[in-house]
């Protein structure tokens, strides 16, 4: 008796979830398909039947790791006067530096997937100009289109920065650089007066 239409579909996105938890967790070149597979609960000989290479596993599971991460950005209000901050200061947590596994994607695999095959490059450029249209559409439209994509991306600068900067440090200097990436942009985004 075959599968169900839905079943392959619902195996790819194990296998995307798996991924995309696995590579923010230990990097893409530390985990291999096979271990992938496994933690999706399947054997490593289906992995071609719901993908044609790892790369193109890898800039899937990027797609699908950043479709999390926007989920929560979306929760906060568009266009508060402090939104943009907001998304900040909770991108800029202890708990988001301790575990990459579940974060944002760019901070954890960024530097990583510039080397990557052309088309995880092109998936990572593609999700990084989503989330700056993102990040730029928390901030009120009075403010000229020009300020809000140079916020935006200072924002994103700090923000992936930071987050990979944190995860370098020992615990007890993390709290204090995060604060002070929190409290540099309290500052860079207030209203000029």
């Amino acid at each position: 008796m075959p599968w169900p239409k839905e079943h392959k579909t619902q195996t790819r996105d194990r296998v995307l979830d798996a991924a995309a938890s696995a590579f923010r967790e230990a990097g893409v070149t530390q985990v291999g398909v096979g271990e992938l597979m496994r933690r999706a609960g399947l054997t490593h000989g289906g992995f071609y039947a719901h993908f044609n290479s790892k790369d193109e596993l890898i800039a899937e599971a990027l797609a699908y790791a950043m479709e999390d991460s926007r989920t929560n950005l979306d929760r906060l209000q568009v266009g508060a006067a402090k939104g943009l901050l907001e998304a900040a200061n909770a991108y800029l947590s202890s708990e988001h530096a301790s575990h990459p596994e579940m974060g944002c994607p760019i901070a954890a695999l960024g530097p990583e997937l510039t080397r990557g095959a052309p088309s995880v490059r092109q998936s990572l450029s593609r999700e990084i100009r989503k989330r700056l249209d993102q990040l730029a559409d928390l901030i009120p439209h009075r403010i000229s289109a020009q300020r809000r994509r140079r916020e935006a991306a200072g924002a994103l600068a700090c923000m992936v920065g930071g987050i990979i900067l944190t995860r370098g440090m020992k615990q007890p200097e993390r709290a204090g650089f995060l604060a002070d990436c929190r409290a540099f942009l309290a500052e860079a985004l207030a209203p000029a007066e």
